[in-house]
């Protein structure tokens, strides 16, 4: 997950780059050397620029994304309560894992980590959630 979004990232960076040296009268040529030479591409970034132009990038896993404000939101409310920070952090991994529980039978797949099989989904979900528990109990 966190290399996708690291390619999206350059991507942008380097589209925003090419477009700004485009509107100040540079030619393709010109604002593609500009571009490369304030972001220097990796080949990585080359591949991934190349999929997104022809249409074969995997789409951002928007659902899985905003699920996640769950878990921020349970260790946020956490905060505001008299328990401690480390209890507080354990709460929202529990909820990250009752959450990872929910998407694996429901949807079979976490895409915001990078998991496609249920398998993985279940697994990551019960770790979250005994990681949590003794958070929050060492935390107490």
């Amino acid at each position: 997950m966190f290399k996708f979004l690291r390619l999206r990232l350059n991507a942008a960076k380097r589209l925003g780059a090419f477009k700004q040296a485009m509107k100040s009268g540079m030619s393709q040529e010109q604002a593609r050397k500009a571009s490369d030479q304030l972001y220097p591409p990796t080949a990585e970034d080359l591949e991934f620029e190349a999929a997104l132009r022809n249409g074969s990038a995997k789409p951002l896993p928007l659902a899985s994304a905003v699920a996640l404000l769950y878990p921020v939101a349970a260790t946020i409310y956490a905060l505001t309560t008299p328990a401690g920070k480390v209890a507080a952090l354990g709460y929202g991994v529990t909820n990250l894992g009752y959450l990872l529980f929910v998407a694996g039978v429901v949807r079979g797949s976490f895409l915001a980590f990078g998991f496609r099989t249920r398998p993985r989904v279940f697994v990551a979900g019960v770790v979250c959630f005994i990681i949590g528990v003794v958070l929050s109990n060492v935390g107490a």
